[in-house]
């Protein structure tokens, strides 16, 4: 397992997906309420409702989750229910798992829409944005009511940069969880904006591995629109991230959730270059800039998409990111991941400042490789592991 395509409002294309699983970069599609309608339209132009587009991927023979993303409910300013209304989640109000009744239907709902399209059982979770609170307890008391249905399933976890900095309330509510013994788990990172690298401390992701390190020793793990910010993750034991040819599949934030706003405007393609040398993206110009100024570099540096064209762009970038994973999760220990991504972290440093030096393109090594690679060593000090 590497990476799986999250879900996009762009059309979802199937096709892309095929070839990208096809070349082995990616394993598996997600589908979520917030992005694919339910009721199936027709037309050009229009997406598929969910019973086709699960067909697609069956015919395709893609493996795919339906992701209800429960947490999104509770992100801040979140309005954009066009494809969401229509699903049959909730017998209570949407949103409200106050009560038990609530909950248990509403993880009721989620399994039975999943078992109509063939998708494994993912159970829902509100957002939590600290360790130990009522809403923790209520993410606590769902996730019991789904392993008690379905033991199973995998439990998704989801919060905000404050619930993964949470320290030992974070640790105490993961210990929690982890007792439920589930088949496997979802890990969301929720952020504020969308544009990668998502803007994060290190002791988020000093969080966020000691939480993996703790939930992979059992079960498998996969980070929801993780990207190559969730590489500290893996090295901590997850197997999977989320990823794909749109920022709002590689970044799960809250500006992507608002109300919808109307504009005259078309939007475009995400083609940011991803050199994969450097663990992130440049912009279109300077990936331009560089291909032309130093292709060698360029090139020793993993390459810039063969062609131009978000088609392209995407599998260069799904590649870029599989490999990525492939390499940490080779290691045999979680001593050895962990020495293997901080030795790719310090050769990307290294990438950034030869690309700056050669191009005059900004070193933004600071955004892409700083934090992470100080949350990563905070936690392998956690771990006793000198370096």
């Amino acid at each position: 397992m590497t990476a799986y395509v999250e879900d996009s409002p762009r059309p979802f294309q199937v096709g892309w997906i095929t070839d990208a699983a096809a070349a082995g970069y990616a394993a598996g599609a997600v589908i979520s309420p917030w992005a694919s309608p339910y009721r199936h339209r027709g037309g050009s132009g229009n997406k598929p409702g969910l019973g086709p587009r699960s067909q697609e991927f069956r015919s395709a023979g893609i493996p795919y989750w339906f992701d209800p993303a429960t947490h999104v409910l509770q992100m801040t300013g979140v309005g954009d229910l066009r494809y969401y209304s229509e699903y049959p989640l909730w017998g209570g109000p949407v949103g409200d798992l106050s009560q038990a009744a609530y909950r248990d239907e509403h993880v009721r709902r989620v399994y039975r829409l999943q078992d109509e399209i063939g998708a494994p059982h993912l159970a829902p979770t509100p957002l939590l944005p600290s360790g130990l609170n009522n809403l923790s307890a209520i993410a606590l008391d769902t996730a019991r009511f789904a392993v008690e249905r379905d033991p199973a399933a995998t439990l998704t976890i989801a919060g905000t940069g404050s619930f993964w900095s949470d320290g030992t309330d974070l640790d105490a509510h993961v210990g929690a969880l982890a007792a439920l013994t589930p088949g496997g788990w979802l890990i969301s990172f929720v952020q504020p904006d969308n544009d990668p690298p998502p803007s994060v401390t290190p002791n988020e992701v000093f969080g966020r591995c000691r939480t993996v390190r703790a939930l992979s020793e059992y079960s498998p793990v996969h980070i929801s629109h993780g990207d190559f910010a969730a590489l500290p993750a893996v090295a901590a034991g997850a197997t999977s991230v989320g990823s794909g040819w749109d920022k709002r599949q590689r970044v799960m934030a809250y500006a992507d959730y608002a109300a919808r706003t109307t504009g005259n405007g078309i939007a475009s393609w995400y083609e940011r270059p991803t050199v994969a040398g450097l663990l992130g993206t440049l912009s279109k110009r300077d990936g331009q800039l560089l291909g032309q100024q130093d292709p060698a570099l360029a090139a020793r540096l993993g390459g810039l998409p063969a062609a131009p064209g978000p088609r392209a762009s995407f599998l260069h970038h799904i590649s870029a990111v599989s490999g990525a994973v492939l390499a940490v999760a080779s290691g045999r220990s979680y001593e050895d991941r962990f020495r293997i991504l901080d030795g790719m972290y310090s050769n990307a440093r290294a990438g950034w400042a030869a690309v700056s030096s050669s191009s005059g393109i900004r070193d933004r090594s600071a955004e892409w490789i700083d934090p992470l690679q100080e949350g990563l060593r905070m936690y392998a000090r956690s771990e006793g592991w000198r370096f």
